[in-house]
């Protein structure tokens, strides 16, 4: 069931990223943004709402609380994560995003645990990934088809990367050992997210509601459940089995965002980029499962 979730949790996310890059291709990441996340607040609030009126669900102020915290994390995680999709290459820029996962053995490496030598194989290849995926050639500015990642753009996506990986621990903490605390913890990411990007509109004064039809809030509000989706999935993957299954299969979703940009979009990799985000997939694989 562990293997399943977090498979689902991939495929999800995989898709949402996709969806979302390339509509901030066209709309500005915060509309995109706000209307996703505001569809999201109000499916998993409601969730929430029915969950405690019906005695399935008591409420936790530890679980709300500590998804806010990877909330705040994660919608600045997804604002550079969408802009970054939106000015470089899909099928690179989620690689990069994904090796979030080397934060941990950083963090271990400073406060002076011994690491193991799977993790740093692991480290290695992410780190080898990166440098690889971020080479190539062409204008992504002119052409579709085109796989060079601007330093802009790389900073962007490994801005995402810090951010998803404290919402993944966020979300394992929030949710302790059970299903159901999984629905709170993932009510207070989007409550935490949520309010997070209220203020960065305000600040930068951009109305998102202007020009968006409905047609174009149901697509933006569509990506937003599918990111939900996800995360309540890993949440509860991670609650009722091994966290390391869940967080080595709910790596992968990179794959299903690369996949989709090369037959969708058309895009083409060089070899040695193709080696860079193969390295990159194995490496952050290695080092969730250690």
């Amino acid at each position: 069931m562990t293997a399943l979730l977090a498979l689902a949790s991939s495929l999800l996310w995989g898709t949402g990223d996709f969806l979302g890059g390339r509509a901030s291709r066209t709309w500005h990441v915060f509309t995109v943004l706000f209307w996703s996340q505001l569809a999201a607040l109000v499916l998993m609030w409601l969730a929430v709402g029915i969950g405690v009126s019906t005695g399935w669900l008591e409420f936790s102020w530890h679980a709300v609380g500590y998804g806010m915290l990877g909330g705040f994390a994660g919608v600045i995680a997804l604002a550079a994560f969408y802009r970054a999709l939106a000015t470089g290459p899909m099928a690179v820029v989620p690689p990069i995003a994904a090796s979030g996962v080397v934060l941990p053995v950083l963090v271990g490496l400073a406060t002076g645990a011994a690491p193991s030598v799977w993790a740093l194989v692991g480290l290695g290849l992410a780190i080898v990934g990166v440098i690889l995926a971020a080479a190539g050639t062409g204008d992504p500015a002119t052409s579709t088809g085109a796989t060079r990642i601007s330093p802009t753009t790389l900073m962007l996506s490994l801005v995402a990367a810090v951010g998803f990986a404290l919402i993944f621990v966020a979300l394992d903490v929030a949710a302790g050992d059970s299903a159901r605390t999984a629905v709170l913890a993932t009510a207070g990411v989007r409550l935490g997210s949520f309010s997070t990007l209220l203020v960065a509109i305000a600040l930068v004064r951009i109305d998102p509601t202007r020009g968006v039809s409905v047609p174009d809030a149901a697509r933006f509000a569509f990506i937003g459940i599918l990111d939900t989706g996800a995360n309540l999935l890993f949440a509860v993957a991670a609650a009722v089995g091994a966290l390391e299954v869940a967080a080595v299969l709910g790596s992968l979703y990179p794959a299903v965002t690369s996949g989709l940009a090369h037959v969708v979009l058309g895009e083409r990799l060089g070899r040695i980029q193709l080696v860079g985000v193969a390295c990159a997939l194995v490496g952050i694989v290695v080092l969730a499962a250690t």
